[in-house]
Order: C-alpha cells, then sequence, then structure tokens
C-alpha cells in the first residue's frame, strides 16, 4: 500500500505544481500589464501562487525521486505551511472588517 500512495501522491502534486505555476505566471504577466496589485477578493496574489506551485512540484519531485531527494520537501512543506497561515490571517482579517 505505501507504494500505490508513494506512486500517486508524487505525480498528482507535481501535477498541482505544474498547473499552480502556469496559472501564477498567466496571472503576473496580467498583473504586470495592468501595472496593479491584485483585488483584494483574491486571497493568493500571483507571486504567492508562483511559489506554492514551485513548492508542491517539488514535493512531488522529491516524493518520485525519494532516498535522499525527500529532503527536498522540508523547504516545500515550510512554503505550503507559511502561505496556508497567510491565506488564514487574510480570512481573519476579512471577517473582521465585515463585523467592525
Amino acid at each position: 500500500m505505501p507504494n500505490l500512495l508513494d506512486f500517486l501522491a508524487g505525480p498528482v502534486c507535481l501535477g498541482f505544481g505544474v498547473v499552480f505555476t502556469l496559472q501564477a505566471v498567466r496571472r503576473l504577466r496580467t498583473e504586470r500589464r495592468q501595472g496593479r496589485q491584485p483585488p483584494r477578493r483574491e486571497l493568493l496574489s500571483g507571486r504567492e501562487l508562483l511559489w506554492e506551485g514551485l513548492a508542491f512540484a517539488l514535493l512531488g519531485t522529491a516524493n518520485l525521486l525519494g532516498g535522499r531527494w525527500t529532503l527536498l520537501a522540508i523547504p516545500a512543506l515550510v512554503v505550503i505551511v507559511v502561505l496556508a497561515g497567510r491565506i488564514f490571517l487574510r480570512l481573519i482579517q476579512e471577517q473582521s472588517r465585515r463585523a467592525g
């Protein structure tokens, strides 16, 4: 069973990473072209989405390569946790603005 999980988790994380990265590049180009910051309703800016995509791609790569390469998962997980914390804080701020 662990081999099946490794076989599925690696490509899935790598796929998410590629999709997030491509979406982030498109969003960054749009932001640069329009010369503005992302609207407040978006949880992640283009740069943050790019970091998230690269972290997921790194996590998937570490899972596929195995061995010592699994240490690549540590910085990927740190980035994912930091960005999740930022999203959580933004949601709390938005709730307090609506309530206040």
